[in-house]
């Protein structure tokens, strides 16, 4: 079987780094449940939202006079909050319906900010931090830690520990890893990989299998991404397919406890091949 069938995001997944437009690419991914949407439509609303912002903070290139009056326009004005009151519906993690209803994943808000920032030329980037996304505001010698999801709240280091405390049960030591820029390609693959659960948790499969599938797509060479979407097959009962997913695994991993499991994996799949055979 061939994983690449006709697709708009493995065309966009494809395009070099410097093409690969964040907000364009979240679009074309809530497509698959929104066939109608209008991508260019969406854009003009970030566009719009930039201009206003661009006009309020004219004249001043004091980082905390930016932070302030994106905070107040985005979650003041345009009233954008996290969904906390229903955390796990599946358009939280869509672009074109957190515009439009204006709630939102932290990841999901988190695009809003960085691309209304990014368009008003201001230097915000998003931080792959574990289990909830934060935005950054990156200056010359303290860049600056926000949380989309609470109306931009500042997250300093004593704030960002207590996160990873809440997230995980127990103290864990806040690493510099966890506080650097994530491209695009690594968002675009986190809004994926919560989609994949999201349909998993609904039990459309094939969602969830097309969502494994186009992580791949834009993280070609992540053993993660290509060991999850073998597990996906695998429970799709697609255990050829799986074979081949696993097989290419092994072509990028180097460790050798990793590479133990794989081909354990790919063992037992071809001892169900051989029953069903």
């Amino acid at each position: 079987m061939e994983h690449r069938p006709p697709d708009a995001v493995f065309d966009f997944a494809n395009l070099p780094d410097a093409q690969l437009e964040l907000a364009t690419g979240a679009l074309l991914i809530a497509q698959s449940d929104y066939p109608e949407l209008d991508i260019a439509a969406y854009l003009q609303r970030l566009d719009a939202m930039a201009d206003a912002i661009r006009q309020k903070v004219q004249g001043t290139a004091l980082p905390e006079h930016h932070i302030a009056e994106m905070n107040r326009y985005l979650f003041e004005e345009q009233g954008f909050q996290g969904n906390s009151k229903d955390y796990y519906a599946l358009g939280n993690n869509f672009l074109n319906v957190v515009l439009d209803r204006k709630r939102g994943l932290p990841i999901t808000l988190s695009v809003v900010y960085i691309e209304v920032g990014r368009r008003a030329g201001l230097p915000i980037v998003g931080v792959n931090f574990p289990s909830h996304f934060l935005v950054k505001y990156k200056r010359e010698h303290l860049d600056v830690f926000l949380d989309a999801f609470d109306n931009g709240k500042f997250m300093s280091e004593e704030a960002l520990s207590a996160k990873l405390q809440e997230t995980f049960g127990q103290p864990i030591a806040l690493q510099p890893s966890m506080l650097t820029e994530a491209t695009n390609r690594e968002i675009l693959s986190r809004i994926l990989r919560n989609l994949m659960h999201a349909y998993t948790r609904l039990e459309r499969h094939d969602a969830a299998l097309q969502a494994a599938q186009r992580i791949t797509w834009f993280l070609p060479d992540s053993t993660a991404a290509l060991r999850q979407f073998g597990y996906m097959l695998y429970r799709n009962s697609a255990y050829s397919d799986a074979i081949s997913v696993f097989e290419r695994c092994l072509e990028f991993e180097e460790n050798p406890v990793e590479i133990a499991a794989i081909e354990r994996n790919i063992r037992v799949l071809r001892q169900l091949l051989a029953r069903l055979n």
